[in-house]
């Protein structure tokens, strides 16, 4: 196990103690950030000491043993630097900046999926067009039902006229008269005796026509044997005058027959005229469901017309239009805070480059004037074309990213009193380089506190002021 603690002083007077002790796992380390008068625990996490992140802290301000060397970007770095070349404040986030579009333009409309305030408008607005061409329909529905009106309530006045002008139609009363007259006749039929093929006066009045005929016939052959047939020929016919006829008379049953034949007739007339009126009385019960309907619809369309219909849709659409114009307000922020940055980043790399190479001139006693480091901090070496630092020896290649790391501290942290960690940096240094650099670091302490650890008792200074832990 280790354990270690190490006091600092801030700008503002304040002392913080940092304690730190390593267990067998790493669950058992212990932290602990206290006030070293009081012994007050004080709750600050290394950024809110330091300034900055750790993976910034391990890049700038700490080096430890063979590490000097460090790749890949750095986005609290990128945007310091980025924001110092702009000419703005170095602790503006402009990551913080574009979360909070990109939070305002999610809020609105998601880059993927559904979801958002403006989602949720278009779906108000589409039951809202809906429910307004409802509104519309109803209102459509309603003046076609009031123009319908009075053709149905004429509809069922005619039908109803019908039928009433049809049922005063009587075919009962001439039924029953032809009914009592040939009930009358049959009856008459039926108590009288029937005629014989002969009656008695139609005897004797043939006999009368008879006997004349033979008078007339022996008149003509001898008149005086004609007198008799003729004198009885008249008796008879007297005879036949006088005898009464009690029996019906065959007419009688043809006025019967031609009576049934009209009541037939009738009643036919009679079964046509009721079915007739069967179906004119269904018309006009169908003419008056369809009217009652027809006056249900319209007062059930007048209450739901009587109702609001709905928010202000015009409302809406103007929502959705203020919103799409927030989207793409957003969206060109968005576009111009990146293009900024970008440009801000290009920036910051000459004015990286420049103090960088200051400070590795200086470690290499003018061998090397200039050197160059992109976005992701690969760096090359200016002979002529650039060289990337691959090609160079260790002791080289630390001295190179101790000048980056620097100049990223120069650049960063500007005129505020910083202190830096180095472990072992000048193992793979030459005897000259690793004097040069002690003699930069010296000179850099007027404003920077160098905590110096080395085991290499060669590594000292002339400066009295200047104390090398070994």
């Amino acid at each position: 196990m280790c354990e270690g603690k190490i006091t600092l002083s801030a700008e503002n007077g304040e002392d913080i103690t940092i304690y730190r002790k390593a267990g067998n796992v790493k669950k058992q380390d212990t932290l602990r950030v206290y006030n070293p008068l009081t012994g007050e625990d004080i709750s600050r996490l290394p950024e809110d000491i330091i300034g900055v992140g750790s993976e910034t802290f391990s890049k700038t301000l700490c080096i430890n043993q063979l590490s000097t060397i460090f790749s890949g970007t750095s986005d609290e770095i990128v945007q310091k630097l980025a924001n110092i070349a702009g000419g703005g404040d170095e602790n503006v986030s402009f990551e913080k900046a574009v979360k909070i579009l990109e939070n305002a333009r999610r809020e609105i409309k998601p880059l993927r999926g559904s979801g958002g305030t403006l989602s949720q408008l278009n779906t108000q607005i589409a039951d809202l067009e809906k429910k307004r061409a409802e509104y519309q329909a109803m209102q459509s529905e309603l003046e076609g039902a009031r123009k319908l009106l009075p053709h149905l309530q004429k509809a069922a006045t005619d039908a109803n006229e019908k039928y009433e002008k049809e049922s005063m139609i009587d075919f009962v009363s001439p039924v029953a008269h032809l009914r009592g007259r040939i009930e009358e006749k049959e009856a008459f039929v039926n108590t009288a005796p029937r005629k014989a093929a002969f009656s008695p006066k139609k005897g004797y009045m043939l006999s009368a026509a008879a006997l004349a005929v033979i008078a007339a016939i022996i008149l003509f052959l001898s008149p005086i044997f004609a007198l008799l047939p003729l004198i009885c020929a008249i008796a008879c016919a007297i005879m036949g005058i006088r005898i009464k006829n009690t029996a019906p008379d065959f007419n009688i049953y043809d006025d019967i027959q031609k009576l049934k034949e009209e009541l037939t007739l009738l009643e036919n007339k009679k079964a046509v005229h009721d079915r007739n009126l069967l179906v004119l009385k269904e018309n006009a019960r169908t003419a008056e469901e369809k009217l009652s309907a027809l006056n249900v619809r319209i007062n059930s369309l007048k209450m739901q017309l009587a109702q609001d219909d709905g928010e202000n849709l015009d409302l809406f659409y103007k929502k959705r239009k203020e919103l799409e114009k927030q989207l793409r307000a957003l969206t060109l922020a968005t576009e111009a805070l990146n293009t900024a940055h970008e440009k801000m980043q290009r920036d910051f790399t000459p004015l990286l480059n420049k103090k960088a190479s200051e400070y590795f001139c200086a470690i290499t006693s003018g061998k090397y004037t200039r050197i160059f480091s992109d976005e992701q901090f690969n760096l090359s070496i200016d002979l002529d074309i650039p060289r990337k630092s691959e090609l160079f020896s260790g002791g080289t290649v630390d001295q190179l990213y101790l000048s980056l790391r620097l100049a990223l501290i120069d650049m960063l942290f500007g005129d505020a009193t910083t202190f830096v960690l180095l472990d072992q940096p000048f193992l793979q240094y030459d005897i000259k380089r690793r004097e040069k650099s002690v003699g930069l670091l010296e000179g850099l302490s007027k404003r920077r506190q160098f905590l110096l650890f080395t085991s290499d008792a060669t590594v000292f200074s002339p400066n009295k002021q200047t104390e090398i832990l070994t």
